[in-house]
């Protein structure tokens, strides 16, 4: 629906091309949590929904159910995910709820000591009580070969390392991958980095349907992926066009833009100008969550997803 030309490339600093999105539709959100530092004045949220989802704490975590048939059955599946991103080695100072899977999806060191610490990450998973725990990879974690996925597996001896991969945790079916648009040379912390022109078609095309949970390290397009300094949403569009038009997972979790932590939910009805072709009658709705616990000087917590099914 989107062509090569949704991409103009920055070149004000020598050997940087940053990807730069021009003339692609935003996804219009219901903001559950932490409203984000950016909203485009000409952009109008409709009335939060009516359904109360939860806050994503282990108190009150969130709700999601597999389709909306199930709301109100008694005799339904519950998977608990207890989900984090962007430690960059300070997970051992944040409380992490008992849950049935532990899931963090990139960034748990930081690159410059990333081979040394990546294995103190692991021995800390290991004293978790999930029975599954599920790691994806992000930029930072430039220690890992991309071309040997099972070296990096061995690594994280405490996990499942997920890279264009699926697993299936009591029915449930979960997609991880770890790419996001490269930022150029001039970025040290730049592992996974893909050709933003090339990565739709390369990578996104492959994440198959009908999947309940979806794992990235970067964000879709105009979902929470604001970048203050730059003040330019740095999302894949790629991403957001195959997630809401073909993929249509229940939850996708990523991280990797501190300032934008926080859930949102997507619903088709609001966004017919982004799905085009795609709409249809039956509504889709989407739990969109920025994972990353790190936040300068403080931290955040845990997000727990309760998923019923």
């Amino acid at each position: 629906m989107f062509k090569l030309s949704t991409y103009l490339w920055c070149c004000c600093l020598r050997g940087c091309h940053v990807p730069r999105v021009r003339g692609h539709p935003l996804a219009v959100l219901h903001h559950l949590t932490d409203f984000p530092p950016n909203e485009d004045a000409d952009i109008t949220l409709p009335s939060q929904p009516e359904r109360h989802y939860g806050s994503g704490t282990e108190d009150d975590p969130f709700v999601i159910y597999r389709n909306s048939n199930l709301i109100g059955q008694n005799d339904l599946k519950r998977l608990r995910l207890v989900c984090i991103s962007d430690t960059h080695n300070e997970i051992h100072r944040i409380h992490i709820p008992d849950g049935d899977v532990f899931i963090h999806c990139g960034d748990a060191v930081r690159f410059r000591t990333c081979a040394r610490d990546i294995r103190v990450f692991n021995d800390f998973v290991g004293t978790l009580s999930h029975r599954y725990k599920i790691f994806i990879s992000g930029n930072h974690c430039i220690c890992f070969d991309p071309e040997h996925p099972e070296q990096t597996q061995q690594i994280l001896s405490n996990m499942t390392y997920l890279q264009d991969q699926l697993i299936d945790i009591k029915g449930v079916q979960i997609y991880g991958s770890p790419w996001r648009p490269k930022r150029g040379i001039i970025y040290p912390a730049e592992a996974f980095g893909y050709d933003p022109q090339l990565i739709r078609e390369d990578i996104w095309s492959y994440i198959p349907e009908d999947i309940d949970i979806l794992l990235t390290h970067g964000p879709p397009y105009s979902v929470r992926d604001y970048h203050p300094l730059t003040a330019e949403r740095i999302g894949c569009p790629g991403l957001l066009d195959e997630v809401v038009t073909r993929v249509r997972p229940r939850i996708h979790l990523f991280g990797h833009m501190h300032e934008c932590r926080g859930a949102s939910l997507y619903r088709s009805e609001d966004n017919r100008t982004l799905e085009g072709e795609y709409s249809h009658d039956k509504s889709n709705e989407i739990l969109f969550v920025n994972l990353a616990i790190h936040q300068g000087k403080t931290l955040g917590e845990a997000v727990v997803i309760d998923y019923y099914y």
